[in-house]
């Protein structure tokens, strides 16, 4: 299926949108020591303003202490190489919860070349650099920033507050990147009792895309009851659903659908708990990831819970949610061969067959040579991204930058496959690896 390139992506930004991405890597790398003259994007006084109503300092950056984390990548806090001559709504969809939010006043010349971000000040370069590579799936570095710079309407401040609270709390708090690469496997190993009832109820699971080329998580509430795991467990297994939906995307679909069958559910299985969890996470730490959002075939209880729900989400995450009464309905955004069987489609897969992936799949998370060979290569290509960034940052004119901009775009390319070569042998294989559903 051929995809379109949608807007504000990295392949079709507008010379505007691309100056507002540079600002965010040049405050990104004055945090992390990479040596770069920012000082012509932020020359202008309409930089960083104008649409955006960017301006000096952040007044919504996340105050968090930052933590030391184990990761698989070297520091990468100095280019090797010497740079060109030339060189919501709630604010937008991506809000955070107030109770994660401080106002700072801005420091003086915070915007001007040189200045650690307000946003970055609490936050230690070294783990904060390898975090964001880390981050990274099969997707672009570019585009993932972009993310939050549309989330937050092009405001490069704000953008970089909501930047700076993900990755703190992907490292203190969420753990995202070791729930994915622990897999279904962890949950058994550990012993969590909940969360493995969860992965064998197939609470969530991953299967078919959208006419956009979206994959679709299919998840059926009638299956859930509070009492079966802890909040812990809970919060676990929303992780792994959201970074597993991750893994399906492939450049240039960005976002995932949702479809929320509604089919037997009762009060019984009502819990405001994930609901407020999932909300928070998608708002706050996975912005721009929500295509559609299908509430299908709502009984006649669902509506007061509905008009508890519906004011706790941004009207930009709102407004990407349908209601849906039969195939027919469905029909209009998926097709037919992905619309399970029980509700009129011609998808016969069981829903009810989730097996534990045999440990033997995993059998090259012990191959530590090939793992350590592969992420070698992955220092180097990182590199040449930064170097090139730091080149397109600094380039003097629109010919230069444009040069620039492809060159990332061929290495983030190689970046994207470089992961897919890394994959197997630092995530544990899931069931969707086994029954061959996803091809990283």
């Amino acid at each position: 299926m051929s995809v379109e390139v949608a807007k504000g992506r990295v392949q079709t930004l507008t010379q505007d949108e691309e100056l507002h991405l540079k600002q965010v890597w040049a405050y990104l790398f004055q945090h992390w020591g990479v040596q770069v003259n920012s000082a012509s994007v932020f020359a202008s006084e309409t930089a960083g303003s104008g649409q955006s109503g960017s301006s000096g300092g952040n007044k919504n950056a996340e105050e968090k202490p930052a933590k030391k984390s184990g990761k698989l990548f070297g520091r990468f806090r100095k280019s090797s190489s010497n740079s060109s001559a030339a060189k919501s709504s709630r604010e937008s969809n991506g809000a955070v919860p107030a109770s994660s939010q401080r106002s700072t006043e801005p420091s003086e010349g915070a915007r001007s070349h040189g200045t650690v971000h307000e946003a970055l000040k609490n936050l230690k370069p070294d783990e904060i650099s390898e975090n964001f590579w880390d981050m990274l799936r099969s997707d672009y570095p570019d585009n993932l920033i972009l993310r939050f710079l549309r989330a937050r309407k092009w405001d490069t401040d704000k953008a970089l507050g909501m930047i700076a609270h993900t990755l703190e709390w992907r490292l203190k708090e969420g753990h995202p990147d070791s729930i994915i690469r622990g897999g279904e496997q962890a949950a058994y190993q550990n012993n969590e009792t909940g969360y493995i009832k969860n992965l064998e109820l197939s609470k969530a699971t991953q299967r078919g895309f959208d006419l956009h080329g979206r994959p679709i998580v299919l998840v059926r509430p009638r299956l859930h009851h509070s009492s079966d795991q802890t909040e812990e467990e809970m919060k676990k297994y929303c992780l792994l659903i959201i970074e597993q939906a991750r893994m399906f995307l492939k450049e240039p679909v960005d976002s995932a659908t949702i479809l929320f069958d509604l089919t037997g559910f009762s009060m019984s299985n009502m819990d405001y708990t994930p609901v407020q969890y999932l909300i928070s996470c998608f708002e706050a730490h996975y912005p721009e990831c929500l295509g559609h959002l299908f509430i299908h075939k709502a009984p006649w209880i669902f509506p007061p819970i509905w008009n508890i729900i519906k004011n706790w989400l941004d009207p930009v995450v709102a407004s990407k949610i349908v209601f849906t009464k039969n195939a027919s309905d469905l029909a209009k955004y998926v097709p037919m061969k992905y619309i399970p069987s029980y509700l009129g489609g011609e998808d016969e897969y069981d829903f009810d067959s989730f097996k534990r992936p045999d440990e033997s799949a995993d059998v090259k998370l012990k191959d530590t040579k090939t793992r350590d060979s592969i992420l070698e290569k992955r220092k180097s290509i990182i590199q040449q991204f930064i170097d090139s960034t730091k080149n397109w940052i600094e380039s003097q004119n629109d010919e230069e930058s444009k040069k620039w901009l492809e060159t990332k775009i061929s290495i983030s390319k190689e970046l994207s496959e470089n992961y897919r070569e890394l994959d197997p042998y630092i995530r544990s294989r899931s069931v969707y690896d086994i029954n061959g559903t996803l091809k990283v």
